[in-house]
């Protein structure tokens, strides 16, 4: 999964601002086209099941609470997974957001 976003990151002609978007109004702004309609969001949420599940559990043991999960399930676990992950990309590479 990681390095499919970060393809869908560099495929952008300014990668910083792109992540910068992504970390500063999330994938419910429209940033992400990939990610845009419930059929996007759910084929990322069937392909990447294991991951989202491993980045959602290492999650709610971090913080000692469960995701609220607002609306639909996949949908909103493609989006946190998706932002969770450029959020990680965006500090291995050190950038400013």
């Amino acid at each position: 999964m990681k390095a499919h976003i970060a393809q869908i990151i560099m495929d952008h002609d300014v990668p910083e601002t792109y992540i910068s978007n992504i970390l500063n109004y999330g994938c419910v702004s429209g940033t992400v086209p990939e990610l845009t309609y419930y059929h996007d969001t759910h084929k990322f949420f069937d392909e990447h099941y294991d991951e989202i599940e491993e980045i959602r559990e290492d999650w709610e043991f971090q913080t000692g609470m469960p995701i609220n999960i607002k609306g639909d399930l996949k949908n909103y676990l493609a989006w946190f997974a998706f932002e969770h992950v450029v959020y990680q990309i965006a500090n291995e590479a050190e950038l400013d957001y």
